[in-house]
């Protein structure tokens, strides 16, 4: 399976998660919030894209596709 790459979010969360006295709940919701809130941003720059598969046709790369194959 190939690395994913880690949002700003995910990689902020990481890094302030030990030292953060918050209950972890409260630390999940904001995780999530944030991370919606970049994925709209991502969302609205992105553009979709015509690709070529294996078998010579084409398809269109989303952003849904773009995310989930880069991110989750």
């Amino acid at each position: 399976m190939e690395n994913k790459k880690q949002t700003a979010i995910e990689w902020l969360i990481e890094q302030l998660t030990p030292s953060i006295s918050l209950q972890q709940k409260h630390i999940d919701e904001l995780k999530e919030k944030a991370k919606e809130m970049e994925k709209n941003q991502l969302k609205s720059v992105y553009s979709p894209i015509v690709l070529q598969n294996e078998d010579g046709n084409f398809y269109i790369k989303n952003f849904e596709l773009y995310y989930k194959e880069t991110y989750k």
